[in-house]
């Protein structure tokens, strides 16, 4: 039997499951390294690149939704919606843009060009809505709506129905910036270009991702393990991942939605989760190495032990990541499927590859004589065993004489561990008088943060999943300023009477008027609609009611009404207009057959907000009382666009979520007790997990909501009063994976040492000591590698990067490496209930360390535990 603390150095491995995987990899390691060369050069032809091209950030529409079933009756009426453009003009102070002659050119020339370009790549030529058409033929009450309260700006609608593959957006945005005239100034913005935007943005992030944070994460690793030529192995292996799971996500991206910062949250897993895959696979091999494992043996154990250990913590992150295909929505079912394919070939490309490597290059293992000056690998680690076996073994020592290597080795690993942090504070940590005042005094300090987390207030606001200087934010912060903030996406108050065969057309649309006058009356009262100018349609013009007699009489006067008038006054003037507007709305507004219509909203502040949302909440509150009260007359209102999809949508994930919480923590506490053979093992992870989760959604409520890191100067931790509704829930898969991956590591060698005979305490002095260090600075690279993601100009990235490195944070340095030996302490011998566990033989003290060696082998034998630990203490 050999232990995985002491390798054997004597022959070829028993065969096993583990010699059998690696046959054919240390037969053939130039065929393994082909291979992998051959796939990387298919999936760079073409899959690899054209990932990011085919993402998006669009909500898709829930059938059974609030905003399904309207869009559904819009749809019945009006056909498909269509996307829209906005461009706004503006010209210098002092001016006015309704008589400049340079944007009234300038306007023509950009409908001139979109209908041609829409004619030809799309098939149906695009309407633009404009002030300058509007005005020229008399219609006032509808042009004054396109020009800023200054006169200075003027906005073109534009609707399209295009598809977004034929980048029609970015056409008309380069386009109306290459030809703007001198002295006015040109912004366009629309829903099309905030998914372009985004695809930019994370472009930017990648770049900055390779440039800066890979270097980073590799330099913290080649310090750790102390070698430089090795760091050759994680690099590959991370490119090779990238470009793998990037193929493999392309067909994915045609088949369904993939929102489009999938990549960038590949790209910090694949970087973190191999740089940790490596650090546990490579410092067991050059522990190995160090205490004279030949090289074959040293690459077996690496995978019997660290290669298992990286399977259980990938497998479990795959667990957790897919349960995220429960949600109802593309997007972040896309999240989930691209993050487990990244593990998954993180996972694969990292336990073959890393052999394979090893096999044909065994200098890679050879220790680096520009690092070991520095002493990079932590004190007490095998590697400095190693390096203080050879030199003891120059110096001859008389007290060494007669003992092998490895009893030497495990002499000097033992007087490491006695001298290191670790021991020293594990041992405090373990006696009651000490560890659990120290238990409560930190869970008391965390506790007033865990329970902000449950003042998270959501939002689906589009400026935090956009870069903040992208073109398309700051022309819609300007239409904001100018126009109103829900002039980009108005709602529409469509009243249908099919159901009741209930006209808005004909002779019995007095009936229709009182239904539409009851439900705006009603909604202008709401903050975001104060006023009736927020309403636009037939029974709602220039902020008055319109009554059904002066409907009628303007649809019989007509668009051309007043026009055979000569010299009329101006207060018939004001009458026709008013007439020919209302007569060009009804042709706009009113559907086909005659039984619906529809009031254009437009809010006065952004109805992606939490004060849109609020007005959208309580608009339908509104007018289901109206229905229920039969003040609707037998027509069904409908609220159409607006935030309406994004907020139902979001609604329904959230009302999942607590389903995908409780899922996830069965799923842990199920593959712990099965791993484990234990209750209490899993009872502690998921609690554990539970902390760190309340306290990292707890300190983002402070720093995003509160401004609690304000005074740091920095926009990724800037307030930004609400959380994007994206990061808590892409979030919690991974927390929950990542702190799993390091109890799975601190616990297996904790049993490990138990079942080598060790005592409960003893063990977890153990455990902590030969895993501390390596937690602790797997947690500083997973930082480091989702830093990546702080230095992102979209504010969602931010507050999910924030999440992510506070998690790692706290979970290793606080968590993992003090409550746990804390509980473990205290459980002492139950720790692994019911699990039966032989009693511990050995006890760790400092001090007469050869006696101690010598005891110990005799209790063993006599315990009948066999030659595992006859060469170590």
């Amino acid at each position: 039997m050999c232990s995985p603390s002491t390798p054997s150095t004597s022959g070829t491995p028993p065969p096993s499951l583990t010699a059998s995987f690696l046959a054919p990899i240390k037969a053939r390691p130039s065929m393994v390294l082909l291979f992998y060369l051959l796939l990387a050069a298919v999936c760079l032809s073409y899959p690899t690149t054209h990932f990011t091209e085919n993402t998006d950030s669009s909500f898709s529409v829930s059938y059974d939704s609030l905003s399904g079933t309207a869009l559904r009756a819009y749809e019945a009426k009006y056909g498909e919606s269509k996307m829209n453009i906005i461009a706004i003009l503006t010209v210098p102070a002092g001016e006015d843009v309704r008589t400049s002659s340079d944007a009234r050119a300038f306007a023509a020339d950009l409908d001139s060009w979109s209908k041609n370009f829409t004619e030809a790549k799309c098939g149906v030529s695009s309407e633009s809505t404009t002030y300058y058409d509007s005005a020229d033929v008399g219609l006032s009450f509808v042009a004054n709506q396109f020009v800023s309260p200054d006169n200075r700006s003027t906005f073109i609608y534009t609707a399209y129905d295009c598809s977004i593959t034929v980048d029609y957006g970015v056409k008309f945005r380069d386009y109306a910036d290459d030809h703007v005239p001198p002295g006015v100034s040109v912004g366009v913005t629309g829903i099309e270009l905030f998914q372009i935007d985004t695809l930019a943005g994370i472009e930017i992030d990648l770049s900055k991702m390779d440039k800066t944070v890979l270097p980073l994460a590799l330099l913290t690793l080649s310090f750790v393990l102390g070698s430089l030529p090795i760091m050759i192995i994680p690099i590959i292996n991370i490119l090779l991942t990238i470009v793998i799971s990037f193929a493999v996500m392309y067909p994915v991206a045609l088949c369904m939605q993939v929102v489009s910062f999938t990549p960038s949250v590949m790209m910090s897993l694949t970087v973190a989760m191999s740089v940790d895959y490596s650090l546990f696979l490579l410092s067991r091999c050059l522990d190995d190495v160090a205490a004279g494992a030949d090289h074959s043996t040293s690459i077996h154990n690496m995978i019997e032990h660290a290669g298992h250990t990286i399977i259980a913590s990938g497998t479990t992150l795959c667990i957790c990541f897919l349960g995220m295909v429960f949600f109802p929505l593309d997007m972040l079912r896309s999240v989930g499927i691209g993050a487990t394919v990244s593990i998954l070939v993180a996972l694969g490309v990292n336990l073959t590859m890393t052999p394979a490597m090893l096999v044909k290059a065994p200098w890679l293992l050879r220790p680096g004589k520009i690092m070991s000056m520095f002493c990079c690998a932590e004190e007490g680690t095998a590697r400095g065993a190693g390096s203080d076996l050879k030199r003891r073994r120059k110096e001859g020592r008389s007290e060494d004489e007669g003992k092998t290597d490895a009893q030497l080795y495990n002499l000097i690993d033992s007087e490491s561990m006695y001298k290191s942090g670790w021991y020293k504070v594990c041992r405090v940590l373990l006696q009651p008088k000490y560890g659990v005042p120290i238990f409560l005094a930190v869970v008391g300090l965390m506790m007033p943060v865990c329970v902000r987390f449950m003042d998270l207030e959501i939002s689906v606001s589009f400026d935090l999943l956009l870069p903040a200087t992208s073109p398309s934010l700051l022309a819609f912060d300007q239409m904001g300023e100018d126009f109103g903030f829900g002039t980009l996406s108005p709602y529409k108050l469509m009243f249908d009477g099919t159901a009741t065969e209930s006209a808005v057309a004909g002779s019995v649309t007095s009936n229709a008027f009182e239904a539409m006058h009851a439900a705006i009356n009603e909604l202008s009262g709401l903050p975001a609609t104060p006023t009736l100018s927020s309403f636009s349609g037939i029974a709602a013009l220039g902020g008055v009611n319109v009554t059904y007699a002066e409907y009628e009489a303007a649809i019989i006067c007509g668009k051309d009404c007043g026009h055979n008038v000569e010299n009329p006054t101006p207060e018939e003037e004001l009458l026709f207009e008013a007439a020919r507007s209302m007569a060009t709305l009804a042709e706009q507004l009113n559907s086909a057959d005659g039984f619906a219509t529809y009031a254009t909203v437009v809010l006065n502040v952004d109805p992606f907000s939490a004060e849109g949302t609020d007005w959208l909440q309580s608009a339908r509150d509104k007018l289901s009382s109206l229905a229920s009260a039969g003040s609707l007359g037998g027509y069904d209102a409908y609220l159409v666009d607006g935030a309406g999809v994004p907020y139902d949508t979001v609604n329904e994930v959230y009302d999942t979520f607590p389903l995908l919480i409780c899922l996830t923590l069965v799923t842990v506490f199920v593959l712990m007790g099965v791993f484990f053979r234990s209750v209490v093992v899993p009872v502690r992870s998921v609690l554990s997990i539970a902390l760190t989760l309340a306290f990292v959604f707890g300190l983002q409520v402070m720093v995003y909501q509160d401004g609690a890191f304000e005074w740091v100067g920095l926009g990724c931790v800037s307030k930004t009063d609400y959380i994007n509704w994206l990061p808590p829930v892409m979030t919690f898969s991974i927390v929950v994976g990542l702190g799993l991956d390091y109890d799975v590591f601190l616990i297996s060698r904790v049993l490990e040492f138990r079942l080598e005979g060790l005592t409960a305490d003893s063990s977890v002095l153990k455990g902590v000591w030969k895993t501390g260090g390596v937690i602790t600075c797997a947690g500083i690279i997973m930082a480091v590698a989702f830093c990546g993601l702080l230095m992102s100009e979209e504010r969602v990235l931010n507050q999910t990067a924030f999440v992510l490195v506070a998690s790692v944070l706290v979970d290793t340095f606080v968590v993992r490496t003090v409550l746990v030996p804390i509980l473990l302490g205290v459980t002492g011998e139950k720790s692994w209930w019911p699990r039966a566990i032989p009693e511990g033989v050995v006890d760790l003290k400092d001090g007469e360390l050869q006696k101690e060696e010598e005891d110990a082998t005799h209790r063993l034998l006599d315990a009948g535990l066999g030659g595992s630990m006859t060469e170590k203490v």
